[in-house]
């Protein structure tokens, strides 16, 4: 199967195709959850729109309103970081796919783990910053 750019392809589409590769990594079930529930959050804010029209100001307009919810204090700024991050490497998953030309039956699944290491709970993501 050959697997090209993602520029053509929706947002949607996008999340769906790393969401199962994280699944293939061997991610655990509540990282998974959260990469769906924040992808899911931020798509339904910028729109099901193609890869190739994301732009960083989607993800800063993104990360400014959810930084002016309702919330404040030390809890809602971890959550703030939690989306950032979980964004971030998702955005670098996507750019990494044009690098990906062909997957043969010689090869295993992707490493993700080794491309984009996450601590098993999403709460430690705001210590790594």
């Amino acid at each position: 199967m050959k697997i090209e750019s993602l520029k053509e392809v929706f947002l949607v589409k996008a999340k769906d195709i790393f969401l199962f590769d994280c699944q293939v990594a061997g991610l655990d079930s509540p990282t998974i959850s959260a990469f769906q529930d924040v992808l899911t959050s931020f798509i339904h804010f910028t729109g099901n729109i193609l890869v190739k029209e994301l732009t960083p100001d989607h993800v800063l307009m993104y990360i400014g309103n959810l930084s002016d919810g309702p919330s404040e204090g030390e809890e809602h700024t971890r959550t703030v970081i939690n989306h950032y991050a979980m964004i971030h490497t998702w955005i670098r998953w996507i750019y990494v796919q044009k690098f990906l030309t062909e997957r043969s039956s010689f090869a295993g699944p992707p490493r993700l783990t080794d491309l984009f290491p996450l601590p098993s709970s999403t709460r430690n993501l705001a210590y790594c910053c």
